[in-house]
């Protein structure tokens, strides 16, 4: 049974390096670690903001830490005149084979644009968002603006801004002996009233959230078989000390023993794309602890499948995730099953039918949630390069 509210971001593959370490690293001798680079990954997390005068880098040193797919950070801005920033999208930054009309990297503005806001009201600006003001972007985003920002004086802070900087997109085990309640269930989904987006969700124990377990281990599996998917996924790892400081971006795999691991042959992209070898067969496996462990799924869906809804969509999540932070609920967005390729479509079909999916709605986004331990934020390139020029 479904727990429906009063109104008021790809997979980690660390655990499959991690077996891979254990099983091949025994007779490897220490190797010392890269040299730190001088770009910090997670600078941006720290003090976001600090030192701006311009309310406006102010909002957008805070919005580059909202969650995304892939961690792409598909955000380029501008600054106009003395109060008004422009949102585009940046397409270098596409994921054509997992997200092929660029229905999660319009999520991904969406969320850039609540997280933006939150902060505006934090230094006393409300943000004034006007969507596609050349016209909505279809079938897919473009160069375009996404949005027009205009910050003007007003606006009351918001009490989810405290926990920007604590979100986190935990892509871990969660604790099998400690469960969500419906308590807190139901305090997590509580949100603003919307008459365009349904927000919702099931726990452990329930028909509908164990069809949802198995259809995101499913969705997860199909991704990893279907070879252009794993492909954009795998040149979006960055595999060590090195490359998550030069990217700062993408999906990041770092733990002792990993530069050993490469120098010696034993981790290498072309074997995690290749099956029959032992990082292609554990990273097939990867996602079944993960949902296993969930204590249950929330999900979003929209009355409408249009640009605006995509949007609206993006700002909600970006509030859950807030949201789940400020209870201390781990939070881990498994939308493979909601993806619009071919070799998904059957799965696809599945989750929509397992969350009672009405004509004309999208299931935009799909979450496992349950409590686990802290870990470190995703990386982030710094505020100057979004900024376009």
């Amino acid at each position: 049974m479904s727990v429906k509210p009063k109104e008021a971001a790809m997979p980690n593959r660390r655990t499959i390096l991690q077996l891979l370490a254990l099983g091949s690293l025994a007779a490897v001798p220490a190797v010392s670690a890269a040299s730190r680079s001088e770009t910090d990954p997670a600078a941006a997390w720290r003090n976001p903001g600090a030192g701006q005068k311009d309310p406006r880098l102010y909002s957008l040193a805070h919005a580059i830490l909202a969650p995304n797919p892939h961690n792409r950070q598909p955000w380029l801005v501008s600054l106009e005149g003395e109060d008004s920033i422009i949102l585009y999208f940046d397409t270098n930054r596409r994921l054509p084979a997992t997200d092929p009309y660029d229905r999660q990297l319009a999520i991904g503005c969406g969320a850039f644009l609540e997280v933006l806001s939150i902060a505006a009201r934090e230094v006393g600006y409300e943000a004034q968002i006007r969507p596609f003001p050349m016209g909505e972007p279809q079938p897919y985003l473009n160069d375009e603006p996404f949005a027009h920002i205009r910050l003007i004086k007003g606006g009351t802070k918001d009490p989810l801004y405290g926990f920007i900087t604590q979100r986190r997109s935990n892509k871990e085990p969660y604790d099998i002996k400690k469960h969500v309640s419906a308590e807190s269930l139901q305090a997590l989904l509580t949100t603003e009233p919307n008459d365009e987006l349904n927000l919702a969700g099931t726990l452990s124990g329930t028909p509908q959230c164990e069809s949802l377990r198995q259809l995101t281990i499913q969705a997860y599996r199909r991704e990893i078989e279907t070879p252009l998917a794993l492909k954009e996924s795998i040149d979006l790892m960055r595999i060590g000390k090195g490359e998550i400081a030069q990217y700062r971006d993408g999906i990041d795999l770092d733990f002792p023993g990993i530069g050993a691991m490469q120098a010696m042959g034993l981790l290498t992209r072309e074997k995690m794309m290749t099956p029959g070898t032992k990082a292609y067969q554990q990273g097939l496996e990867q996602y079944d602890p993960l949902a296993k462990s969930a204590s249950g799924y929330v999900w979003i869906i929209s009355n409408s499948k249009d640009r605006f809804a995509e949007l609206a969509a993006g700002r909600a999540y970006a509030r859950l995730n807030l949201r789940a932070a400020a209870l201390g609920i781990a939070m881990h967005p498994m939308s493979q099953a909601l993806q619009e390729y071919a070799e998904m479509s059957a799965i696809k079909a599945n989750a929509e039918k397992a969350v009672g999916l009405g004509p004309d709605k999208c299931l935009q986004m799909l979450a496992r949630i349950g409590y686990g331990g802290r870990i470190p934020p995703s990386p982030r390139r710094g505020l100057q390069e979004h900024l376009r020029t």
